[in-house]
């Protein structure tokens, strides 16, 4: 990997735009990652095992799609949750705790024994060469994971393209979050606006704000009047009603 794919990654994550109504990831950044490293298929997917419930925002030749299963939809799906705990199955990361090792599907798929278990043929069936998982630390019990699918006649990913996917791993993860915290509501405020709120909800006076913060009385009114313009509040007790729920976690 050089310093080119570094900043071209590092220009993916810069240009990340809003995401649209309900979508539980930037489509922009499946897109960007699409482009520097080429599949027939990105997908960021959440997964609740005990709903048995897949959301999946992903990037193909098609653009980009959106789909939300519950339970056995499909034949295919309802193999999928019939193999999920098996050797072969797509629990991965859940059976043994790691969240930080990209799994390249490359040379197991080639083997005779998945080839010949239900999901090897399965994906075979679809036209599916290679894979490559890039697992999450699950956020509030769901499954997080980055999948990019080669069909038939590409090559296999390289050594190259799994480093560059393990860069950019722990941002992905923090991307979600971002968007998780959006999806629930949570107000875009910058981290010293939440340190000041912070401290507004210990009854904390301005000047005390200064002293612990250590920032002027002016910078801690200007803070707090930036604040309230962002959440369309007048006073410091509307505010910490607006972001209670917030800001613990920011």
């Amino acid at each position: 990997m050089t310093d080119t794919d570094i900043r071209a990654l590092l220009g993916v994550f810069d240009r990340c735009q809003p995401a649209a109504d309900d979508d539980i990831f930037y489509a922009d950044v499946l897109t960007g990652l699409r482009e520097l490293i080429p599949c027939d298929d990105i997908t960021f997917q959440l997964m609740d095992v005990a709903e048995q419930r897949i959301r999946l925002l992903f990037v193909n030749d098609d653009g980009v799609q959106r789909e939300e299963t519950v339970g056995a939809t499909d034949e295919f799906v309802q193999l999928f949750w019939q193999e999920c705990w098996e050797e072969d199955g797509c629990a991965g990361p859940l059976t043994n705790g790691d969240y930080s090792t990209l799994l390249h599907h490359a040379e197991v798929s080639r083997t005779r024994a998945y080839a010949n278990s239900p999901l090897g043929s399965a994906f075979a069936a679809l036209g599916v060469k290679d894979e490559i998982l890039v697992p999450m630390t699950p956020l509030g019990g769901t499954d997080r994971r980055l999948l990019l699918f080669r069909d038939e006649g590409a090559p296999d990913f390289s050594e190259r393209e799994m480093a560059m996917l393990a860069l950019a791993r722990p941002h992905i993860a923090e991307l979600h979050t971002r968007r998780d915290r959006e999806l629930r509501g949570e107000p875009h405020l910058t981290p010293r606006q939440w340190e000041v709120l912070r401290q507004v909800a210990t009854g904390a006076s301005n000047t005390q704000i200064a002293r612990t913060l250590g920032l002027s009385d002016a910078t801690v009114r200007k803070h707090l009047e930036n604040v309230f313009l962002r959440l369309d509040v007048q006073s410091r007790t509307e505010a910490l009603a607006r972001v209670n729920a917030f800001i613990d976690a920011a």
